[in-house]
């Protein structure tokens, strides 16, 4: 196999969401030894780029000066789908323009940004989010945190389909179940079974995840979220609204839900408690680690050959057919 060198141009953040990924490709990169800059600057065969975060014209410049360099573009899914009403959407349709490989986080994800709203016009191969299972597992240090049963969520977006407002009336509803919470929140009464251990670090969060006794997800329209695989690979029996691509992950690892019957969906829960906690962990390890996902990313990029750029009248008819790609002159 010909040794290529990537470019992933975009500096880790401690945001979960893309830069977990992003940091999660770089440390396989770098075990792996293939070479690897994050300087677009620098000489490279394969750009990495996710959804919208380098702009069109940047990678349009990259890609006329260098006709030999492959893009590959990683697709979270529809930004107004989950709650952006920004541009985002539109710039990731332009810089689809330009991709060699489209690749997918989930089947919801390209449903999301091909059926549901016209963003990606490219087809391409679905690959999930890893998780690291040694960081995030069932042993290991544990918080001390108050109550007897522990359910917990954790999210750094306080955007509403997030669905963390529904979190104070289920802990006032249910006051003999302690729900921890970790990240960012807003509206979030003040009563005793609430715990807010606000925004932690990696090593921080597998021991909040860890002293916990099952992972309540209340989000909409979510693609691939991270928290659910490091949930599942700490033990936990998930429980989620059924939205987006969740399901795809949890499997026979929880529940869906309802707020309105979210007892019942906790009794039964706790009644096969043990089993689903072990099934979280197994799914996790057959299907999620490093080790699995990246050879699909590298050799999807391995076979990808490059794509010229779209000429006026291809673009002129993808917009006709409704993808935001003709807004912006510097496309003409």
């Amino acid at each position: 196999m010909v040794s290529l060198t990537y470019c992933l141009p975009i500096e880790v953040r401690a945001k979960g969401g893309m830069y977990t990924f992003m940091g999660y490709f770089l440390a396989h990169l770098q075990q792996e030894g293939i070479q690897f800059t994050q300087s677009l600057s620098d000489t490279y065969d394969i750009l990495f780029v996710n959804s919208w975060v380098i702009p069109y014209k940047l990678i349009l410049k990259i890609k006329r000066d260098h006709p030999n360099i492959r893009v590959i573009q990683r697709v979270d899914g529809s930004a107004q789908d989950y709650g952006r009403h920004d541009n985002a959407d539109n710039q990731q349709a332009k810089v689809n323009l330009l991709a060699d490989l489209t690749i997918f986080q989930s089947q919801y994800s390209k449903h999301s940004s091909r059926e549901k709203f016209r963003v990606i016009h490219q087809n391409g191969p679905v690959v999930y989010n890893p998780v690291d299972p040694v960081l995030f597992n069932p042993e290991g240090d544990k918080m001390s945190l108050p109550g007897s049963f522990r359910i917990c969520n954790a999210s750094w977006s306080t955007n509403r389909k997030k669905g963390t407002w529904k979190l104070g009336q289920l802990a006032q509803q249910h006051p003999d179940i302690t729900f921890v919470l970790c990240g960012r929140y807003e509206d979030i009464p003040d009563v005793p079974n609430i715990c807010m251990l606000g925004h932690l670090d990696r090593n921080g969060m597998a021991a909040a995840m860890r002293s916990c006794h099952s992972f309540l997800n209340l989000s909409e329209n979510d693609p691939c979220p991270n928290v659910i695989l490091e949930a599942m690979a700490s033990g936990l029996p998930i429980m989620y609204v059924d939205s987006g691509g969740v399901n795809e992950l949890v499997g026979n690892s929880g529940f869906a839900i309802r707020c309105e019957t979210f007892r019942q969906s906790y009794e039964k829960m706790i009644s096969c408690h043990t089993n689903i906690a072990q099934e979280a962990r197994k799914r996790i390890l057959e299907h999620f680690t490093p080790e699995i996902i990246f050879p699909q990313y590298l050799a999807a990029i391995a076979a990808t050959q490059r794509r010229t750029i779209p000429t006026l009248l291809e673009r002129m008819q993808l917009r006709v057919k409704g993808y935001p790609v003709l807004k912006d002159r510097t496309l003409l």
